[in-house]
């Protein structure tokens, strides 16, 4: 990332930052090397409760939060990190420097930027821990430049052997990030919520209730009467199931909407990394 919208960062506030820890640590402990107020974004900035991690993570843009939600529902990822940074400092100059590329530096100064990778996810493996780093971009933004600097992150990365993903609207399921979106608000919340019914029964009874000729709010209606759960609590307790991987919601099939009817799956859906 290229800058910070209300500071010129010095080479020493910098050296300060990565020693403060901002960019390294893991799951909880984990701090962004820059927060969604630091940094200007094309997209809206968005900052989200995580699932995994239990943390509260930043994203710069739309198309990250998309990503985020991908990696949060898939079942192998045990931590997820935004704006990772690429240490030590000097390693991407010195890269820039040997291939004739101007390396990025904050806004109004000559600081050289502390390159960043989008996310990196750890998915375990039978192996162990695999990290997969994602650079998130729109097609239209991959300018020269823009191809310079993802360069100098492939290079970090592929030094490291660690699989480097370009993702960008051709390769981000749009349908699925649409209706994971749509579900977001069972991302965190607690199996056992204030509702007096499990969300597992109560996600029975919904897909009972499923007809082709009933949209997603007449569906939501009926289950709650049939197992007594209060008015609209049941679309948390569906929304819950969803993120817990019971509900049968094919995410794949269409952009969910309430006054719609919706299609269960037979089977699994879309793995986005593999």
């Amino acid at each position: 990332m290229a800058g910070t919208k209300a500071r010129a960062p010095s080479q020493a506030n910098i050296v300060r930052r990565i020693a403060e820890g901002y960019g390294q640590g893991e799951l909880a402990s984990y701090k962004p090397f820059f927060y969604a107020r630091d940094v200007p974004s094309m997209g809206a900035s968005t900052m989200i409760a995580g699932r995994t991690t239990k943390r509260v993570h930043h994203y710069l843009s739309n198309q990250e939060l998309k990503v985020h939600l991908l990696a949060e529902f898939s079942s192998n990822i045990v931590d997820i990190r935004e704006q990772y940074a690429l240490l030590p400092w000097d390693e991407t100059q010195e890269d820039a420097e040997r291939l004739g590329i101007r390396h990025p530096t904050f806004p109004r100064t000559a600081t050289p930027t502390v390159l960043t990778t989008d996310l990196v996810l750890s998915l375990a493996r039978p192996t162990g821990i695999k990290l997969v780093a994602i650079s998130v971009k729109f097609i239209k933004d991959l300018t020269a430049r823009a191809l310079e600097k993802l360069l100098l992150e492939r290079l970090y990365w592929n030094r490291r052997g660690i699989q480097w993903i370009l993702a960008t609207e051709q390769n981000i399921p749009a349908i699925r990030t649409h209706n994971l979106s749509f579900f977001a608000p069972g991302l965190t919340m607690p199996v056992h919520s204030n509702n007096c019914v499990d969300f597992k029964i109560f996600n029975e009874a919904f897909e009972r209730s499923c007809a082709p000729d009933l949209s997603l709010a007449q569906t939501l209606h009926l289950a709650e009467r049939r197992t007594g759960v209060q008015p609209h609590a049941g679309f948390e307790l569906l929304c819950t199931a969803v993120w817990h991987h019971v509900s049968r919601i094919d995410l794949d099939a269409k952009q969910i909407i309430r006054h719609e009817p919706l299609s269960l799956r037979q089977g699994g859906g879309v793995v986005f990394i593999k």
